[in-house]
């Protein structure tokens, strides 16, 4: 029987040569990941694959499942690394081992091989012992990667999502953000998924530098974190919210530590849900030199939940990802 290996595969130049060592070993389903970076043109990426070698690439779509399954949990928990910036590659992490183990079990593969490094391979182990793991050095730049997602990216090649801060000083922004039990459901009025809120925020906040990090590019997470914890002030009781902070902190080392997948994750998933059962209301957030803050007087800056936003128009894509009109080929 034929040796079939599932490759995670990020496309460029290193991921060419990876799948040319591969298939001497066997039969290589290739793995393409969209997480939402809103750049890659998954059609080439897949041609590439096939060219390569590939006895099969499957791609697979899998932003509103970060947004929904990953990056609100990291949102209502307020998860920021060191107090700063908010997670990105440990997000994807997790769901990149789930896609991997699931096509291997679909596809009978024995083998998972992948360029992401000993946490990955940590992952896909704790989710599936029996897989032989295979790490690769993909070297060179990577069409996808955990570390380029709707809720942020890495700036290893630049800022793409945000202005210096001096470039719009002089011309603040107001945008208003809805949350119902501690999910963003409305922009300006507009009824938006999760996944369109980050977008959303990410457009208005970037051109003002707002999640402008160090290492990272992060406008729309950081925008909705910011309104996040300032509607959880005023809305949770004082003792609940002073304990919620301490959660909220092991929440973002765990995650960090590459942790997903520990026992302790869920427990603490549920209080921070249980948490959001108050967490209602507009915020409106002016957006202005670097920073996202509330605007309005004490005591007035938020307004009841209410049911005027609109119905989402579909007139905003999740960037311009072009994607194959099927699964695998």
């Amino acid at each position: 029987m034929t040796r079939r290996v599932v490759f995670a595969y990020p496309g460029g130049h290193g991921s060419s040569s990876a799948l040319s060592l591969l298939k001497e070993q066997g039969e290589v389903v290739a793995v393409a990941v969209d997480f939402g970076s809103g750049d890659v043109d998954l059609c080439a990426l897949r041609r590439q694959a096939m060219a390569g070698g590939a006895a099969e690439v499957v791609v697979a779509d899998v932003r509103e499942e970060l947004a929904n399954s990953y990056c609100l949990l990291a949102l209502q928990a307020n998860a920021l690394i060191l107090d700063r910036h908010p997670l990105v590659e440990a997000l994807a992490r997790p769901l990149l081992a789930s896609q991997l183990v699931a096509t291997a079990r679909d596809r009978n593969a024995s083998a998972v091989a992948h360029g992401g490094g000993d946490t990955l391979s940590s992952m896909i182990a704790v989710l599936a012992p029996d897989l032989e793991i295979v790490e690769l050095g993909v070297r060179g730049r990577q069409e996808l990667s955990t570390s380029r997602t709707l809720w942020g990216r890495t700036a290893d090649d630049g800022y793409r999502w945000t202005e210096d801060a001096v470039v719009n000083l002089g011309m603040p922004d107001e945008v208003v953000v809805t949350f119902e039990q501690g999910v963003p459901v409305a922009v300006d009025g507009e009824t938006v998924s999760v996944a369109e809120a980050v977008q959303r925020l990410g457009h208005r906040a970037g051109p003002h530098g707002i999640g402008r990090y160090e290492a990272y590019d992060t406008p729309g997470a950081a925008a909705l974190v910011a309104a996040h914890q300032e509607l959880e002030s005023v809305t949770l009781d004082r003792d609940l919210a002073r304990f919620k902070r301490g959660v909220d902190r092991r929440w973002a080392e765990l995650v960090h530590d590459g942790l997903w997948f520990s026992p302790l994750r869920e427990p603490l998933d549920a209080f921070v849900r249980r948490a959001q059962e108050r967490v209602s209301g507009e915020v409106r957030l002016v957006l202005h030199a670097g920073s996202a803050t509330v605007a309005g007087l004490p005591g007035r800056r938020l307004r009841p939940v209410g049911r005027r936003h609109r119905r989402a128009t579909g007139q905003t894509p999740l960037g311009n990802t072009q994607h194959p009109s099927t699964q695998a080929s």
